[in-house]
């Protein structure tokens, strides 16, 4: 085989991550102009040069793992023998794949009503001192899980994709919650049948338990798989 099997793995990751890239850029603010750029693609670009085009996009891929390996020193996290994105993948959780237009023109209207000074973002001020959605300590929370970059303001995109996180997570997690008492036990995670074997589950419950108290409610269960949804 001319490429081992760890370089497929991560040639393939780099290729998801790029589509995921991708599908979010037109999701949130250009999916008119990239509609019509195809359209007028398909009809003026002969056949050959579009085959040449998707090379180089496959091309691109590669080299994009290859030399753009970021903090290769830093250990990736593993569930069980498995990568965040793997657990995602049996949760059934799809992301900016599974979000529609209208959720996210939801998700920038109610950005608006926070953008006091109309400047684009939300500064702790705006968010936390004066919002008036769920309480403080709620706030708190969700600016410091926006704030992707840790700059202490959240942009509207930074906004909208931790809403198109926690809202998906938010619905896995109450699927799972078979008795409907806002917690999740070890069990409810065996019983789903989103894993292959109980072993699993159980790691899989037990690294969602940050606490370690053998029940999940829905802010520590959110931590993580926000962390999940933005790891590598």
């Amino acid at each position: 085989m001319f490429f081992s099997q760890p370089v497929i793995q991560s040639w393939e990751a780099g290729c998801s991550d790029v589509l995921v890239c991708a599908v979010a850029w037109v999701r949130i603010g250009s999916g008119f102009i990239m509609k019509n750029t195809i359209v007028h693609w398909k009809k003026n670009v002969s056949r050959k040069h579009r085959l040449w085009t998707a090379l180089l996009l496959a091309l691109f891929c590669l080299v994009s793992v290859v030399f753009a390996q970021p903090n290769t020193g830093k250990k990736k996290e593993r569930i069980g023998g498995h990568s965040p994105r793997q657990i995602l993948n049996l949760f059934g959780y799809r992301g900016v794949l599974g979000i529609t237009d209208q959720q996210v023109a939801g998700y920038r209207r109610v950005f608006g009503f926070g953008d006091a000074n109309r400047d684009g973002r939300h500064s702790k001020k705006e968010y936390i001192e004066d919002g008036f959605y769920l309480t403080k300590q709620s706030r708190q929370g969700i600016f410091r899980a926006s704030d992707s970059n840790g700059d202490g303001f959240v942009t509207e995109a930074e906004y909208v994709i931790n809403r198109m996180i926690t809202d998906e997570a938010k619905e896995i997690f109450h699927k799972l919650d078979a008795n409907r008492d806002g917690k999740l036990a070890a069990k409810e995670i065996v019983a789903s049948g989103k894993f292959k074997d109980e072993k699993l589950a159980l790691e899989v419950f037990k690294t969602l338990d940050v606490d370690g108290n053998g029940s999940l409610i829905i802010p520590e269960y959110l931590r993580v798989f926000g962390r999940w949804a933005r790891a590598d």
